[in-house]
């Protein structure tokens, strides 16, 4: 597919959207092993490695500045394709809605695992009130949880649309790199720490606004000039991702250092990891795939239902035999294959489908498939 045509999809940015969404499962899967327990959250009691905080930090570092940047990439292609009406009721329908759903249906799915585990004393007793206060406790409002991406990603369009109706004067394209570096380490700076933690609750938060908010203008810009950016992503691609692998890993090895130096090195880990992926994918993941964009597709739902599936799997296998290393592989695989298909048998061609990523039709034959390839790049 051509990637001179600003109304077309990339197939490489779609992949790189689901890569965003999986590693959000690694991460999460991860999280019960880390040598230093999360607060709050489920802990292995017999296995645990300091080589998962290095996975869960590298992760951490850049998926979030990855997805929003992607998100401000497709945020102009699908307005100036389709229109301010139909962008706004398109985004209503696949972002606003599953999130307001997803309070009611999907959290308090994702807070039974820990909630059940901890009522019952790890499954040693399960009388009525103890179901009585596990059907209490897991509808407590915690915040949108996972959720929160699909809250702030709301915010963004609502104050893109503003900005566009202002029509204020575009940043010159030449500077939009040192602006996406000098942008985010000044944002980063009115955070309490070095790294991004989870932002609970719907009162909007103007450092987190401030600092994801220049990624998604970024992927803005990368939209209006990728026959500039392109090229020079797919060429030093794997040099900017090692550069940030070496870094962030400076960073969680000296972790003691100054806060704004850490904050500083932080920034440029964060910044090459991300434009290090685009460069890689644009380079070796850019061909037409019904596999990959299949993934695509489905890589929406299962990030919206892994998260109570990873609990039960954690608080499942922590008392078990197996050997530790096996446990965080099957959090993500078992996850994974549950969400997919649940995907396949009650989403994708349903009107939940539907509302996540638009209708589909099914294919028996490659004829089909080709004529899927048409259809889904005009959706």
């Amino acid at each position: 597919m051509s990637i001179t045509s600003n109304s077309q999809r990339i197939n490489s940015m779609d992949a790189l959207r689901a890569l965003a969404m999986f590693l959000g499962v690694v991460l999460h899967a991860v999280m019960a092993y880390t040598a230093t327990p999360f607060e709050n959250f489920y802990h292995d009691p017999h296995y645990s490695s300091g080589a998962y905080d290095v996975i869960f930090f590298v992760i951490h570092t850049f998926r979030m500045q990855l997805f929003y940047l992607i998100a401000g990439f497709f945020f102009r292609l699908l307005y100036f394709r389709i229109g301010e009406a139909a962008f706004i009721k398109h985004r209503t329908q696949r972002i606003l809605i599953p999130f307001v759903v997803g309070l009611f249906l999907i959290l308090p799915f994702t807070n039974l695992p820990l909630t059940a585990y901890t009522v019952t004393g790890g499954g040693q007793h399960l009388t009525g009130p103890d179901i009585s206060l596990i059907l209490h406790n897991i509808v407590i409002w915690r915040g949108p949880v996972h959720l929160w991406f699909l809250y702030y990603l709301t915010l963004f369009y609502i104050i893109g649309i503003v900005l566009l109706r202002l029509k204020l004067p575009q940043v010159p394209v030449a500077i939009m790199p040192a602006l996406l570096l000098m942008g985010s380490f000044a944002s980063l700076l009115l955070f309490d720490t070095y790294y991004i933690k989870y932002t609970p609750g719907l009162v909007p938060k103007p450092n987190y606004i401030l600092y994801y908010g220049i990624f998604v203008y970024a992927g803005w810009v990368l939209h209006a000039h990728k026959e500039k950016y392109f090229p020079l992503l797919k060429r030093y691609g794997a040099v900017f991702t090692a550069i940030g692998l070496t870094v962030a890993l400076v960073i969680y090895y000296n972790s003691t250092a100054a806060g704004i130096l850490l904050k500083l090195g932080m920034t440029i880990a964060t910044v090459s990891l991300v434009l290090g992926f685009l460069g890689i994918f644009l380079r070796w993941v850019n061909a037409e795939s019904y596999i990959m964009r299949y993934l695509s597709d489905a890589s929406y739902w299962v990030y919206l239902v892994h998260v109570g599936l990873v609990y039960m799997m954690q608080a499942w296998l922590g008392d078990t035999r197996l050997p530790g290393i096996v446990k965080p592989v099957l959090c993500f695989i078992v996850p994974v294959a549950i969400s997919l298909l649940t995907y396949q048998w009650f989403v994708r061609y349903t009107v939940i489908g539907f509302y996540l990523h638009g209708k589909r039709e099914k294919l028996h034959t490659e004829e089909h498939k080709r004529v899927y390839k048409v259809s889904t790049s005009k959706s």
